[in-house]
């Protein structure tokens, strides 16, 4: 599992919902171990999550409803905590077209973000297409504004993670991405419920089929432009 989200969360990762005040104060939290335990069950196979619209926003209404409750709630300490409840919520707004609330999340995550590439990469792609949305959405749009973003960024240091970004672009497809959740998760359920980790990382991967598939050959010419080559 953790292979796993260190390839999807890359990329592709406060307070309550932009324009939602919490109803009182919120309680501090210190540690992960203090936050409410999160499980969905599933009603049918994993993998439909990622391609299959309707099961997927059988999931990400109470995940919603959950990551906003819990950053209400909650005043979170525990940094990765907080950018994984953002991060989430992010990855839906950019699925459910808000892109301004997915931006300002994204902004709220590289603000408490203290490694310099981690921060550089923080959101890339929903940066990337909030502008190409200002520009007409089309995959022509996409490249563009990531040619724009990349001319803003410290190539070397953030190599790594693009090569990362690139090998995504030649081999995400509907199919693969279904595959790596049932071959990663599938076999790892409790009792046919996913864990938060879980369901964030088939967030992630129902973005990939929906915002990162249609612009991957925009991704994979954009990066080897810069003489990025992809992971071995």
């Amino acid at each position: 599992m953790q292979r796993l989200l260190v390839l999807l969360l890359f990329a592709a990762c406060a307070s309550a919902r932009p324009g939602v005040e919490p109803a009182g104060p919120r309680v501090r939290v210190e540690r992960a171990d203090q936050l409410p335990v999160h499980r969905y069950p599933l009603t049918g196979p994993v993998g439909a999550l990622v391609v299959d619209a309707a099961a997927f926003a059988r999931l990400a209404g109470p995940l919603r409803a959950d990551m906003e409750s819990d950053l209400a709630r909650f005043d979170i300490r525990d940094p990765e905590s907080l950018k994984d409840r953002l991060f989430i919520l992010a990855v839906l707004d950019a699925l459910d077209d808000r892109w301004p609330e997915a931006l300002a999340r994204i902004d709220q995550i590289a603000a408490v973000e203290t490694k310099p590439a981690d921060k550089a990469m923080t959101g890339l792609t929903i940066r990337v297409w909030t502008d190409a949305i200002a520009h007409g959405g089309t995959p022509d749009a996409f490249r563009a504004a990531l040619d724009r973003k990349l001319a803003t960024m410290p190539i070397d240091l953030v190599r790594n993670d693009l090569s990362t970004l690139r090998t995504m672009g030649q081999v995400f497809t509907p199919a693969f991405c279904r595959q790596l959740v049932e071959s990663e998760i599938g076999s790892h359920l409790d009792n046919g419920a996913l864990s938060l980790e879980q369901a964030h990382a088939i967030a992630f991967q129902r973005y990939a089929v929906v915002r990162l598939v249609p612009v991957a050959s925009a991704i994979d010419h954009a990066l080897g432009a810069l003489g990025i080559e992809p992971q071995k």
